[in-house]
């Protein structure tokens, strides 16, 4: 049993150790699965949702009751899938060769080193005292410089990219993540209007009639 779960997991680990082979792997000799990438994602939900009940008050003061995990994970998704569509929308301008599962594929595989060190910091959390909550966040800064050290490299790999041509590009990613959060906005703020001129409209009409 062991076994078979270490084999179905085996990519995800493989690429913390050796990420350009394992982007490579995954892309080119299509190791890679999206059900991987969103059972990787999952659990990245499951741990933060751990770290949030269970650090330590001393390290983390808040009360447990109002840290909503369901509103953490769903914040998340929103995060990925603009991350996600940005460079996707931004590569497909530039020639990368990654497709959007690949795209997908590269950020969710590259969440394991926070999956495990956000877990870490939780229990080792219980342990400290107030002088030594410096090791909980020295450990949590661990896994998010990995983490985005391993998007960066997967991003390398799966567009086939120079190390500065990716960098613009992560740059340019974030300008077009600004740009579709403000034409959402927008369309909402309009569609609020238009419902509420409709709304107006038919209130009219019923006390006319």
């Amino acid at each position: 049993m062991i076994k078979k779960i270490f084999g179905f997991y085996k990519l995800p680990l493989y690429i913390i150790t050796n990420p350009v082979d394992g982007f490579y792997s995954m892309k080119f000799e299509n190791k890679g699965t999206v059900k991987l990438a969103l059972f990787n994602f999952l659990l990245l939900c499951v741990a933060t949702a751990f770290n949030t009940q269970f650090t330590s008050i001393i390290v983390i003061p808040r009360h447990p009751l109002a840290m909503n995990s369901f509103y953490q994970s769903f914040v998340f998704l929103i995060a990925l899938l603009l991350f996600c569509i940005g460079n996707w929308s931004v590569t497909s301008l530039t020639n990368g060769e990654g497709r959007f599962k690949d795209i997908i594929m590269a950020v969710c595989y590259s969440f394991t080193p926070m999956i495990f060190t956000t877990v870490i910091a939780a229990i080792v959390s219980r342990f400290l005292s107030q002088e030594e909550t410096g090791f909980y966040h020295m450990i949590m800064s661990v896994g998010l410089f990995y983490f985005v050290l391993l998007v960066f490299l997967g991003l390398l790999t799966v567009h086939n990219y120079t190390v500065v041509r990716a960098i613009i590009t992560v740059f340019a990613t974030f300008l077009a993540i600004l740009i579709i959060v403000f034409l959402i906005t927008l369309l909402g703020t309009l569609l609020q209007q238009l419902l509420g001129f409709v709304g107006s409209v038919y209130t009219e009409l019923i006390f006319r009639t």
